[in-house]
């Protein structure tokens, strides 16, 4: 099996929201990446597998990506702000789910921080 980078196919010319960051990566390659990025749920018999299974995919794009990134922060938050505000105030289920909705606010900032950066390369791209 080739490596990560040796098997990556070079899109430099692309606008950044166009490329493959995944290109010529086989399913091992994949599995691994999954791994190590913290997306494989630890199971007793093994990772999860079949169509409940969280799967990264080569044919993604750094566009693609980014828009699922957003829009699963933004229903994470959703989710928590439900939550807070249908739970009685003394429960610490409350604070953890507000502490929680705050820390995705945040990085909803810091992802929109990467989007600008990616745009601006869009634009230097396309000069």
């Amino acid at each position: 099996m080739a490596s990560f980078q040796q098997a990556r196919i070079d899109e430099s010319d692309k606008p950044m929201r166009s490329r493959h960051p995944l290109a010529g990566c086989d399913q091992q390659t994949l599995i691994s990446l999954q791994h190590g990025w913290g997306m494989t749920e630890p199971q007793i018999f093994g990772p999860r597998l079949g169509s409940d299974a969280i799967c990264l995919r080569a044919d993604l794009t750094t566009g693609s990506a980014l828009a699922n990134l957003r829009a699963l922060l933004v229903s994470g938050a959703s989710m928590l702000s439900l939550l807070a505000d249908n739970t009685a105030e003394c429960d610490p289920a409350k604070h953890v789910a507000t502490a929680v909705k705050e820390s995705l606010r945040e990085a909803l900032g810091m992802l929109g921080v990467v989007e600008r950066a990616v745009d601006e390369d869009l634009r230097k791209v396309v000069a």
